[in-house]
């Protein structure tokens, strides 16, 4: 970490000190985001670093994979956010972020 982003750390620490809001363990205020979800309609996959509260996110690289047969098939990919519309009932596994997930998604 720089010295610019310690002290925008330790700013962000001491306005929510001052504000009366909890302050989060040190990992808490930046590091990795990553997540694989269903909502029934659509897979979300998403890698970022986040430099919360004061800095950028980062998009990484980030795929979604449909496994057939032992075998990922790449179905959605990008950075930061993918996702991947389910068109269909039928269950099957997908991968992401090390993540699987056996879903009713066509």
């Amino acid at each position: 970490m720089t010295h610019r982003m310690s002290r925008y750390a330790v700013i962000a620490v001491g306005v929510l000190a001052l504000s009366g809001a909890g302050v989060a363990p040190a990992q808490a205020v930046s590091g990795p985001i990553q997540s694989f979800t269903f909502n029934g309609t659509t897979l979300t996959a998403v890698n970022q670093y986040s430099y919360f509260p004061l800095g950028p996110i980062i998009p990484l690289p980030v795929s979604i994979s449909r496994v057939v047969d032992g075998t990922a098939q790449v179905v959605a990919s990008g950075k930061g956010v993918v996702r991947y519309p389910c068109n269909g009932t039928a269950i099957n596994t997908y991968t992401a972020n090390g993540v699987q997930l056996s879903v009713p998604c066509g």
